[in-house]
């Protein structure tokens, strides 16, 4: 239901300026979840494979846990190691001129938009796939498959950022 109301107010354009980010001036990639050990770490380990700086913090996590086992087997599956990932709070985030804060559902770009305004550019992670979708839904609680699926697209994200930066 979320990602069909997400995907609405896509086509309505609510989320037009998270597009328009000027790719440019940006120097750090900083994506942003939920808990911090399944999307987000994803994201920022993809992205420094293909040479690009990179972090990643949680909205609602208690900070210092492991990546979630099947992302970091999910992860090993593309060459990348998540095995020292350890979770961080949104708390202990520092805005650097140059950053992208890259939300995985509405709900982040809102939260990350109240903590930080217009001081930091924000996007949606979905919103860089071949077909953009503003919603990419928490794995955490899915079967593997849905696991999978969810994290290819964080990963196809990440890449289509990292190639835009390069």
């Amino acid at each position: 239901m979320r990602s069909a109301i997400a995907e609405a107010k896509y086509f309505l354009g609510i989320y037009k300026k998270c597009e328009k980010v000027d790719l440019d001036n940006v120097r750090r990639l900083i994506f942003v979840c939920s808990g911090n050990i399944c999307r987000s770490p994803l994201g920022e380990y993809v992205a420094k494979s293909q040479g690009v700086t990179a972090e990643s913090f949680g909205l609602d996590t208690r900070g210092g846990d492991p990546a979630d086992p099947r992302a970091i087997t999910y992860a090993s599956a593309q060459n990348i190691d998540l095995t020292s990932h350890r979770t961080r709070k949104i708390e202990s985030y520092s805005p650097q001129t140059g950053d992208l804060l890259i939300g995985m559902e509405p709900a982040h770009y809102q939260k990350l938009k109240l903590l930080y305004g217009d001081q930091v550019a924000i996007t949606l992670a979905g919103l860089w796939l071949k077909k953009p979708k503003t919603y990419l839904h928490d794995p955490y609680n899915t079967n593997v498959e849905f696991f999978n699926n969810c994290s290819s697209l964080v990963e196809e994200s990440a890449k289509a950022l990292a190639a835009r930066l390069k």
